[in-house]
C-alpha cells in the first residue's frame, strides 16, 4: 500500500502544482524546507503522476472489457423499395416496381457478456501489473527527485562552507600582515616579509572570489532544481550533525535495497505482465465463450409495435490464422526476454550502488575524522607561529606556512563532510528509504 500511498500523493501534488505560483525561497533555506518546496513544485513529480494516470486509464479500458456491456438504441425510420432490384417481379406484367413508403419502428436495449475468454483474462492481469508498475515508477520519481535535492543542497553547502572557511583565512591573513607591517615600522621586520604577507593575502582573495562564484553557481542550481524563483539572494541552513547510526552490513542491505527500491520494483512487475501478455497471446488458441441478448419494441409505427427479443450464446475459436498467433507470440517472447535482462541489469546495478555507497560511507567517516585533527593542529600551529613572530623568534615564513596548511585542512574538512553527504544519501537511495531518512530531519 505505501506505492499506492505515494502515488496518490504524486498525484495530488501535480494536481496542486498546476495552478501553484512560482515559489519564492526563504533567506535561510533548510534541507527539509527544500524538499518540501522541491515535492510542491517539481514537474518530474508532474511528468510521473500524468504517466500514473495514463495508466490507470489503460486498465481500466481492459477490465471494462470484463463487465456487462449494456446499450439502448431507437430507429424510427420511413422507406421505399425497388422490388426489380431486389430481383422481385422482374419478369410479372402490371406488378409495382416501388413499394412504399412505409415506416419501421424498432426500440430495444441490448448486452453482451465474456463468459469465458482467456486471452482477456491475461490481458486484465497484464494491465493490473502495468498500473503497478507505473505507481512504483511514480513513488520512485518521488524518491529520486529527494535524492536530487539532497546532492545539490550538500553541493551548495559545501560551496557556502568553502566561501566562509576562506573568509575567515582572509581575514586571519590580513591581520597577520598588519602585524608584519606594525613590526616593519618598528625595525623589527624588512620588506620582504611584508611582501611575503601581502602577497598570501591576495592569494586568498582570489581563492575567495573564486569560491563566491562557484556560492552563486551552485544555489542557481539548486534553485532551478527546486522549480523555484531562480536566485541566489538567500542562505543555507548548516544544520549540526546528528548522532551516528552505524551503516547496515553488506547482507542486510542488499536485501533491504531489493526488497524496497521502488525502481526495481517496477521493473519486477514489468516481467510478470510481460509473463501474462505471452500468455494471453498463447491463450488466443483456446475457445471464448460469449453471450448476447437484446429485448424491445418493433413495428410499423411508434404507436403500433409489439415485443421481441433474442438470446444469443456462442462459442468461437480459430482453425488457422496464417503464422499471426505464433508471430505475436515470438514477439513477446522477445519482449519479455528484454524485461529479465534489464531486471538482471537493474539488480547488478543496485547491488553495486549498495556496495559502493557502504564503503563511501566507511571513507567518509575515517577522512571526517582525520581532517577534523588536522584542522586542529593547523589551527595550534599558526598561534605557535603566530607567538614565535611576534616573539622576535622567526619570520613570517612560519605564518605563511601555518596559513597555507590550515587553508588546505579547513578545504579537506569541507570536501569530506560533503563526502559524508554524498555517501548518506547515495547509501539511502540505494536501499531505498532516502524519502523517509530525510523525512526525519536527519540532516548533516
Amino acid at each position: 500500500m505505501r506505492i499506492l500511498a505515494f502515488s496518490i500523493a504524486g498525484l495530488c501534488f501535480s494536481q496542486a502544482v498546476l495552478a501553484a505560483e512560482e515559489a519564492r525561497l526563504p533567506q535561510l533555506l533548510s534541507l527539509p524546507e527544500a524538499l518540501n518546496i522541491a515535492l510542491k513544485q517539481s514537474v518530474l513529480l508532474r511528468r510521473a503522476g500524468a504517466q500514473l494516470q495514463q495508466a490507470q486509464g489503460r486498465a481500466g479500458q481492459t477490465r471494462a472489457a470484463w463487465y456487462p456491456q449494456l446499450s439502448a438504441g431507437l430507429q424510427d425510420s420511413g422507406q421505399t423499395i425497388n422490388l426489380k432490384a431486389l430481383g422481385i417481379g422482374v419478369n410479372i406484367p402490371f406488378l409495382p416496381t416501388k413499394v412504399g413508403p412505409f415506416e419501421t419502428f424498432d426500440a430495444r436495449a441490448s448486452v453482451s457478456q465474456n463468459v469465458l475468454n482467456l486471452p482477456l483474462l491475461h490481458n486484465d492481469r497484464a494491465s493490473r501489473l502495468q498500473l503497478q508498475s507505473a505507481e512504483a515508477r511514480a513513488a520512485n520519481a518521488r524518491e529520486l527527485l529527494v535524492y536530487q535535492v539532497a546532492v545539490a543542497f550538500s553541493q551548495a553547502l559545501r560551496s557556502q562552507q568553502q566561501q566562509a572557511t576562506l573568509s575567515e583565512q582572509v581575514a586571519l591573513s590580513r591581520k597577520l600582515a598588519a602585524i608584519t607591517e606594525d613590526r616593519y615600522r618598528e625595525g623589527m621586520a624588512n620588506l620582504v616579509e611584508v611582501s611575503r604577507s601581502r602577497q598570501q593575502v591576495s592569494n586568498l582573495e582570489q581563492v575567495l572570489s573564486e569560491a563566491e562564484n562557484g556560492l552563486t553557481a551552485a544555489k542557481l542550481q539548486l534553485a532551478a532544481l527546486l522549480n523555484a524563483r531562480v536566485t541566489a539572494d538567500y542562505q543555507l541552513a548548516d544544520e549540526a550533525p546528528t548522532e551516528d547510526r552505524p551503516a547496515p552490513q553488506e547482507e542486510e542491505a542488499l536485501r533491504q535495497a531489493f526488497a524496497a527500491r521502488l525502481d526495481y520494483r517496477a521493473v519486477q512487475v514489468q516481467v510478470q505482465a510481460g509473463e501474462q501478455r505471452l500468455a494471453a497471446v498463447k491463450a488466443q488458441r483456446l475457445p471464448v465463450v460469449q453471450f448476447r441478448a437484446d429485448i424491445g419494441q418493433s413495428g410499423n409505427s411508434i404507436t403500433s409495435n409489439i415485443n421481441t427479443f433474442r438470446v444469443q450464446g456462442g462459442v468461437s475459436f480459430p482453425i488457422y490464422t496464417g503464422g499471426r498467433i505464433e508471430s505475436e507470440a515470438t514477439e513477446e517472447q522477445g519482449k519479455l526476454a528484454e524485461a529479465r535482462a534489464a531486471l538482471d541489469d537493474l539488480r547488478s546495478q543496485v547491488s553495486a550502488e549498495v556496495l559502493g555507497a557502504l564503503t563511501a560511507i566507511r571513507t567518509a567517516r575515517r577522512q571526517m575524522e582525520v581532517s577534523a585533527e588536522a584542522v586542529k593542529l593547523a589551527r595550534e600551529e599558526v598561534d605557535l607561529a603566530t607567538l614565535r613572530f611576534q616573539d622576535g623568534v622567526a619570520d613570517n615564513t612560519e605564518i605563511v606556512n601555518a596559513q597555507d596548511r590550515l587553508s588546505r585542512a579547513e578545504d579537506a574538512r569541507v570536501r569530506a563532510r560533503f563526502q559524508w553527504n554524498l555517501a548518506e544519501a547515495a547509501l539511502h537511495r540505494a536501499i531505498g528509504d532516502i524519502d523517509r531518512f530525510y523525512a526525519s530531519g536527519r540532516t548533516r
